[in-house]
């Protein structure tokens, strides 16, 4: 399988990270968490094996409002960057938007569809899930 590596980092600068997309996953999620950590109505995340994502600079934030996951993100422009869940440690999770470049990226699934702002569709092909979402093959 050849390589996708991209590269993103936050809004100043601070914290930058190298990513290979290789068999990488990107969903929406719809969630309320996600919605007031973003600020919007979904926060879209790309989801891919341990070790595919690479600091070049590491944030410096760190915060859990549940025992299921810390979030990261830059104490200088508090860009959010990473999910980091628990149960999912053979997993990462950053935040998309952070990517230099999101060409081709697509959205495989929504997530947490329950909490769906009324006036945002379902994104044409994604599979839907009203509750999270790890397929057997991304968390073996």
């Amino acid at each position: 399988m050849s390589k996708d590596i991209r590269t993103g980092g936050c809004m100043c600068g601070e914290a930058r990270y190298e990513v290979d997309l290789s068999g990488a996953k990107t969903s929406n999620c719809h969630c309320r968490d996600c919605q007031k950590n973003s600020g919007g109505a979904f926060m879209p995340f790309t989801s891919m094996r341990d070790g595919q994502l690479k600091w070049i600079k590491e944030p410096q934030g760190a915060a859990s409002i549940s025992p299921a996951a810390t979030r990261r993100f830059c104490t200088t422009c508090g860009t959010p960057m990473t999910w980091e869940g628990v149960e999912y440690q053979q997993n990462q999770s950053f935040s998309t938007g952070t990517l230099d470049d999101v060409g081709g990226i697509a959205i495989a699934y929504e997530i947490y569809t329950r909490s769906r702002w009324p006036s945002i569709r379902p994104v044409d092909g994604a599979l839907q899930f009203e509750g999270g979402y790890i397929a057997k093959e991304d968390n073996a």
